[in-house]
């Protein structure tokens, strides 16, 4: 299917005072995120730029490495700094209050990437992103699909291995989605075989979380993985290669598609089975996009933008590469 950007929900309900209608070259914006090394975020933050700069706005990013306290002192530098919006990806959906109110008090524009926020009072801040609940559920019904086409349901060694990064919500929601839609999909499934499995939300952390649990359950011969990203999955999947499990005993499905090219680019066969790929450039630029036509227009953000995904499977591998493996 076609990637895609849908509005959904309504208007912000409050418009933050910035008086005139402004020129795109007097305005300057700040994009905020949390990882900038990862993939997802070197592709959504060049997307970010290259929009900026196709507007005439000027725009500076910082990468915070997770740490609340830079996130912070970064969002302040900022509004001194003089900007009028700021795209943030935040390192912990608990600053949400706190960058929320900041914004309010500098008359800024403020939009949420990739984790939505929410106002002391619990208005949600306008949020560009994923579906969570949805994105998940359609990786489990992929497992599911994967599964019986297999025949694993003859099996009686099947272990489901939910890789869960519980201090993110946004994560968790993909997980439950993902074992909603499974067990949805397959009835018989006995939930004592879900094995849930604690990571930090990179790949290394996934290898030595599956690595360990994997030697906890000698009884598990075949493994099946969902998780918040694609980090996780591979992860997972790199974990049972190291222990000498073959890619047909395995069934990951990622999330992000920032792993795609690590996964597929070999050729060889694998237990990463696919991944939901969304375009982090174009939810970017689709950010910058957004703030800078809110200010130009005086008008308010949408609340909700949902972002559509694409499945990519070694199948199909071909069609995305040219678009996706250029990303360091």
């Amino acid at each position: 299917m076609k990637t895609s950007v849908m509005l959904g929900g309504l208007a912000a309900a409050v418009l933050l005072g910035l008086g005139a209608t402004a020129r795109a070259d007097d305005i300057k914006l700040g994009y905020i995120n949390k990882m900038g090394e990862h993939p997802w975020f070197v592709a959504e933050v060049a997307g970010a730029k290259a929009e900026a700069a196709k507007l005439g706005a000027k725009i500076s990013t910082q990468d915070v490495q997770f740490n609340a306290d830079l996130t912070l002192t970064t969002f302040d530098t900022m509004v001194g700094d003089g900007v009028k919006g700021i795209a943030i990806v935040v390192p912990d959906r608990a600053l949400g209050p706190v960058v929320a109110e900041k914004a309010a008090k500098a008359g800024i524009r403020l939009i949420a990437v990739d984790d939505d926020i929410y106002t002391q009072d619990k208005k949600q801040v306008p949020y560009i992103g994923m579906n969570a609940t949805n994105i998940g559920k359609q990786v489990g019904a992929e497992d599911a699909k994967l599964y019986k086409e297999l025949g694993w349901d003859k099996l009686k060694d099947v272990r489901l291995g939910s890789i869960e990064d519980r201090k993110a919500d946004t994560c968790m929601q993909r997980n439950r989605g993902a074992e909603a839609a499974l067990l949805e999909a397959l009835p018989g499934f006995d939930k004592a075989n879900i094995v849930r499995i604690p990571y930090d939300n990179t790949m290394n952390s996934a290898i030595d979380a599956v690595t360990t649990t994997m030697t906890a359950h000698p009884e598990a011969q075949h493994w099946i993985f969902y998780s918040c990203n694609d980090d996780g999955v591979l992860g997972a999947v790199r974990a049972t290669e190291n222990a000498n499990m073959k890619p047909d005993q395995v069934i990951g499905v990622g999330i992000d598609g920032s792993r795609a090219c690590d996964a597929f680019g070999s050729g060889n066969p694998t237990g990463f089975r696919g991944t939901l790929w969304i375009d982090s450039g174009k939810e970017g630029a689709t950010a910058v996009a957004m703030l800078v036509k809110s200010i130009k227009d005086n008008e308010p953000l949408p609340i909700i933008t949902y972002v559509s995904p694409d499945l990519i499977t070694p199948a199909n591998f071909s069609d995305f590469k040219g678009r996706i493996c250029h990303k360091s």
